[in-house]
């Protein structure tokens, strides 16, 4: 089959363009044919709250692949890579959804798809069916999409059902994040804990540091930890808030010693040092759809503990691949506090070697070829 993916690649930086990309590998390997249309501005550097919208540690294999014609603010953009998608003449076109600031940009190429090319299969890929942070009009958006898709891929089941209430009658699928599958070099965690200046019992918080993230919960949580199981924690991630209200919550909690603060957007080659330095990736989320960084944690064999919020307990094991608590500082407290009393490394290693055993991609793209079972077309695919 002939693809066309919508959506950020490399140098754009972030998890969506990342799993893009790798999407991109994993559909050339399965033998179809790619073309990526990705974004030559993604967002104005008014509205972005980082330091730079690119990622120049990263070489990705999809990146030499990526036409960069969208500008998501100039609509006569929009219109020219729609007609350049017309003239690749694809089977199927996925574009990945995560924010309504999107909604007119994709609604514009979907239509001209739709009319003048209807025999192609047009894909929502969404990550996010809403906003992280609640905005107007954001329901909306959501069906404007949607009503000009033919189906729609979302990779939990709360998002499932959020998606097909906002928008009914759309064909939704569900399908685990699944894991990049790139083969790394691990580093041996004293020389990797070294460079990074921790040791011994150590968690790790990973990504963009919003609010809704909850790492003044997870602060607070371990300020509760006793102090004799020496644990520390690891923030490794640009701080989208001012990050002089974390160091402070630091101090005030008397954690000066037990947390280290990269604050630096963390490109792949840093991953490996970060993961094997850790016990356990911890997301302490207030709010969540899903997350990549929990197949992220499994890729690299480790457990994770996660809120009991959105859909990221779905992708948890209680006591086998994790710990689910709930998103207040006691209950993580307590899950810590369980990860080093009550379970060694041993107890999960072969409960996420099988979960990873499931995370590969065959599944995902069984579903974009339309290679599912028609009993199962509009319902949950498990996986």
């Amino acid at each position: 089959m002939r693809f066309v993916l919508v959506g950020p690649s490399a140098p754009l930086r972030g998890g969506i363009a990342i799993e893009n990309d790798a999407l991109a590998c994993a559909l050339l390997q399965a033998g179809h044919t790619i073309e990526q249309v990705s974004f030559s501005r993604l967002y104005p550097s008014l509205f972005f709250p980082g330091r730079t919208q690119f990622d120049e540690t990263t070489s990705s294999p999809g990146q030499s692949h990526a036409r960069l014609c969208l500008d998501s603010v100039n609509p006569l953009s929009w219109r020219k890579t729609a007609r350049t998608v017309e003239r690749l003449w694809p089977h199927r076109v996925t574009f990945q959804w995560w924010h309504p600031f999107f909604a007119l940009c994709y609604a514009t190429i979907l239509a001209h798809l739709q009319r003048t090319c209807p025999e192609v299969t047009r894909i929502l890929i969404s990550h996010n069916t809403r906003p992280h942070e609640r905005m107007p009009g954001q329901d909306l958006a959501l069906r404007l999409v949607a009503r000009l898709c033919n189906e729609i891929v979302v990779h939990s089941r709360s998002e499932y059902d959020l998606t097909t209430k906002l928008a009914p009658g759309a064909l939704v699928h569900t399908v685990d994040y699944p894991l990049l599958g790139k083969v790394r070099t691990l580093p041996d965690r004293e020389e990797a804990q070294r460079r990074l200046g921790v040791s011994g019992r150590v968690l790790l918080f990973f990504g963009y540091v919003r609010k809704y993230k909850g790492l003044d919960l997870l602060l607070r949580a371990l300020a509760q930890v006793p102090t004799e199981l020496a644990v520390s924690l690891l923030v490794a991630g640009e701080f989208y808030e001012p990050v002089k209200q974390y160091r402070a919550l630091v101090q005030t909690l008397g954690l000066t010693e037990r947390v280290r603060i990269l604050d630096h957007y963390i490109g792949e080659p840093e991953w490996p040092d970060l993961f094997v330095a850790s016990d356990a990736l911890v997301l302490p989320y207030r709010t969540a759809s899903q997350s990549m960084s929990i197949a992220l944690a499994y890729e690299f064999g480790q457990p994770v503990i996660v809120s009991r919020v959105g859909g990221l307990a779905e992708a948890v094991e209680d006591g086998r691949t994790g710990l689910i608590a709930d998103p207040e500082p006691t209950a993580l407290a307590e899950a810590i506090q369980r990860l080093y009393t009550e379970f060694l490394p041993s107890s999960y290693s072969t409960s996420i070697e099988a979960r990873r055993q499931r995370l590969g991609w065959e599944p995902f793209i069984r579903v974009l070829t339309g290679k599912l079972d028609p009993a199962v077309q509009s319902s949950v695919l498990t996986v």
